[in-house]
């Protein structure tokens, strides 16, 4: 039985705390502080059942055969210890299965973070916005904040007038309250 216990983790701890975010490394130490514990606990206690002394108990009990019966059902105990039943296997296949799209993630993602970082060195060599006029805002591709007086636009400026009209044509007066 001691060549099944477990006595060593499959977590990598150091791994886990790198992934996590700063603010829950601390829940991620009181989980491996609990584990630990659990860990001595179990190592604590024997691999095998204790040797009991039948020979003392059937000196001292009174009951002629109780202690052979005990001895008996004692000995035929047999604690079982959990098998694989193709867990593990399905966790890889499902780990195969997902590598795919994780790589198509991580692609996305630093494509993401190239057009971000383009985005970002474009915006640090510009002037502040505060101090443009409307027209350099305009030369500078900020659109989304700054009204093109020539785009022909009503508040809240995600439409053109035209569109605009053809919304307010098509509604019901009911619904301008």
């Amino acid at each position: 039985m001691a060549a099944k216990r477990v006595s060593t983790t499959a977590m990598e701890w150091g791994t886990i705390a790198a992934r996590v975010h700063p603010e829950q490394r601390g829940a991620i130490g009181a989980l491996k502080a609990k584990v630990d514990k659990h860990m001595r606990v179990v190592n604590s206690l024997p691999a095998s059942l204790p040797k009991i002394d039948f020979d003392m108990y059937k000196a001292r009990v009174a009951v002629p055969g109780m202690v052979d019966n005990f001895q008996k059902a004692y000995g035929a105990l047999d604690i079982p210890y959990p098998a694989d039943k193709g867990a593990i296997a399905e966790i890889d296949a499902e780990a195969k299965e997902n590598e795919n799209t994780y790589i198509a993630f991580c692609k996305e993602s630093n494509e993401r973070i190239a057009t971000a970082k383009v985005d970002l060195a474009r915006f640090e060599a510009m002037k502040n916005p505060v101090d443009m006029t409307l027209e350099e805002a305009l030369d500078a591709g900020l659109t989304d904040y700054v009204v093109d007086p020539n785009g022909g636009t009503a508040w809240p400026h995600n439409q053109t007038w035209e569109e605009f009209n053809e919304r307010v044509k098509n509604s019901n007066p009911e619904d301008w309250h």
